[in-house]
């Protein structure tokens, strides 16, 4: 199952020691153990020659709460180490957090009706990420989806999920006979039904699977809620050599 919740784009750079560093990438709580904040890195930082899609970030920092499942800009100073097992870690200390839209997000105006209005985004991140093979992208990319329903009507949106299939998303290789067209929907087991009232942001962000776009070349993906596809956007993103 692929990973997903419900929330730097150039080649990575070899970090050193303690070096001043802004990422981009969503803010997570760990909880193994105990519960800490860290970022997950779509397009990973290269410390000691392991690709790092984690941070953690300092636990004396102030409000990073407020940022939970929020695409972010960060800059800190990042302290490496390794864990008992020898595995490079990353530490961000004293950041800077901003939050921020990913590069090429969709925003879509939406209006139904009077009573019927929302604003939908959507984005891939990074937009441009390297061919893989069946187990992952290349260069440690783990490229996310990140979708999001802002609510703007008096009126309260109500989404009924039958079969638990929140949101529905097609990918498409872009050109004359291409031949990539891949559909599947996210299932968020035990969830019929989502009251969205005025203001409120529904949020999905996953990553997208490797066999989505298996081959080099210009990519369509589009995205909306399972019962009301209106809600929906879509955005173009790039698997180079």
């Amino acid at each position: 199952m692929m990973p997903f919740w419900c929330a730097l784009l150039l080649a990575p750079a070899q970090a050193s020691a303690d070096t001043t560093i802004s990422v981009s990438g969503v803010v997570r709580a760990q909880h193994e153990g105990v519960a800490r904040w860290g970022l997950f890195l779509p397009a990973p930082v290269v410390i000691r020659s392991a690709s790092l899609n984690w941070i953690s970030i300092d636990p004396q920092a102030s409000g990073v709460a407020n940022y939970e499942d929020k695409f972010v800009q960060a800059t800190g100073t990042l302290r490496r180490g390794t864990d008992s097992a020898g595995t490079a870690t990353a530490e961000l200390v004293n950041p800077q957090i901003k939050a921020r839209d990913p590069e090429g997000m969709v925003r879509r105006q939406v209006q139904l009706s009077y009573t019927q209005r929302a604003v939908v985004t959507l984005a891939v991140t990074p937009k441009h990420f390297a061919h893989g093979n069946s187990a992952g992208y290349g260069n440690g990319d783990r490229p996310l989806v990140l979708f999001e329903l802002t609510n703007q009507a008096d009126t309260p949106l109500h989404l009924l999920f039958p079969h638990s299939e929140v949101l529905c998303v097609r990918v498409r290789l872009r050109g004359p006979g291409a031949g990539v067209d891949t559909s599947w929907a996210i299932v968020k087991p035990g969830v019929q039904q989502a009251n969205i009232v005025m203001g409120q942001r529904y949020r999905m962000i996953f990553e997208l699977p490797a066999g989505a776009a298996p081959l080099a070349g210009a990519y369509e993906l589009q995205a909306g809620l399972c019962p009301a596809p209106d809600y929906g956007a879509g955005t173009k993103f790039e698997v180079t050599k």
